[in-house]
């Protein structure tokens, strides 16, 4: 596999206190250099910019002045024709920032109107770009999948009425963005590509591993396989993590697990993972090395609490999904089994094998 890694960035005055700096990056690498990681990686030499051409693509031309964003969607987009190419490695990780999936085709508009373009820390949709690079390279059918805590917005805009791009996010209930709802399929042709999978109300339940392997097993995987993707793009958000501070309690190793599913389901499919969130350091770090561990194809180790349950309990995760399964039962129902059927006969069954197993949490009935 091949790796990339960049923190050019030009702060803001005293970025030390912002959320999006360079240690985002710089700890990482440490971290993964620690590990043993990138001695078994190729470096993908990629300092360029990204021109024009390929951010006009997905961007309006008026907003193409960012330099720090330019390389790291330069990044994305070359270690995407690497995985695509005949002879490379077939998988491929971007430690690039700032993060870009909220970044739209338009932008935010400020108050004279005009679009803004930097929402939420992000100037250039990187991974959207980089699908707009493989489709006009003869991709046909490209998936995204994006685990960070917060919507992909942007993403979501961007592809909403493409039928060639999946795109597929697994995100809290918050009030940024504010978009993301389960009932935001996609539009015109786009109709049934566009999955959220937002865990509504997760201020009251935060989900766990067990909530998200669950909505891998029953929606993302086999969504993925009937799609039938010719590459695959993470847009590997980290926020997710326990220690973010948001709706949502992951252990790093949870987003390994993750990976590693997908990789398992699409064994030879070419894929870039790509940083978008995450905040705290120290935990960005662990969650790069358990995904770059993933894209190595190192057996993950299965997040505790999942060796004993193998199954989330939480109401909030079974009236989630089974809303999915609701939204998406006339789109994917027949190709990938994904029916309100299918979702309730899982957790009633899951229900008799749970019993009289021990919760971690404390209980033998596992949370509310």
């Amino acid at each position: 596999m091949s790796y990339f890694a960049s923190p050019v960035h030009t702060p803001p005055p005293n970025w030390r206190g912002q959320a999006e700096h360079p240690d985002r990056v710089t700890t990482a690498m440490s971290a993964l250099q620690a590990a043993g990681i990138t001695t078994r990686c190729d470096l993908l030499q990629c300092g360029r910019e990204a021109s024009d051409e390929e951010l006009q693509r997905v961007h309006l031309r008026k907003h193409l002045d960012q330099s720090a964003a330019r390389v790291a969607a330069a990044a994305v987009i070359d270690a995407t024709k690497h995985v695509l190419g005949d002879h490379g490695p077939r998988r491929s990780f971007v430690l690039a920032r700032p993060p870009g999936h909220h970044a739209s085709r338009t932008g935010v508009p400020d108050e004279g109107g005009e679009g803004d373009f930097a929402e939420g820390g992000c100037y250039y949709n990187s991974v959207a770009v980089a699908a707009a690079a493989a489709q006009q390279d003869g991709v046909d059918r490209i998936a995204i999948v994006d685990f960070d805590v917060h919507h992909g917005n942007g993403t979501q805009e961007i592809f909403e009425s493409d039928p060639s791009v999946l795109v597929i996010s697994l995100h809290a209930d918050l009030r940024y963005p504010g978009t993301g709802a389960i009932e935001e399929v996609g539009e015109g042709a786009g109709a049934g590509f566009n999955v959220n999978i937002m865990w509504e109300g997760s201020a009251d339940w935060p989900p766990h591993y067990a909530d998200y392997a669950v909505a891998v097993k029953l929606v993302v995987l086999p969504i993925l396989q009937a799609f039938r993707p010719g590459l695959l793009l993470i847009s590997a958000g980290f926020d997710a993590a326990e220690g973010e501070g948001f709706h949502a309690k992951l252990a790093p190793e949870s987003f390994g697990a993750m990976t590693e599913s997908m990789l398992t389901a699409l064994p030879d499919v070419p894929t870039v993972a790509a940083l978008e969130g995450g905040y705290v350091p120290p935990m960005v770090a662990r969650c790069c090395v358990a995904v770059m561990g993933a894209l190595l194809g190192d057996k993950v180790d299965e997040p505790e609490e999942t060796k004993i349950s193998k199954l989330s309990e939480s109401k909030g995760c079974k009236a989630t999904l089974l809303k999915v399964a609701e939204a998406h039962e006339a789109h994917w129902g027949e190709s990938a089994n994904l029916t309100v059927a299918k979702v309730k006969a899982f957790f009633e069954g899951q229900r008799e094998r749970q019993k009289g197993l021990p919760n971690v949490r404390g209980s033998k009935r596992g949370r509310a």
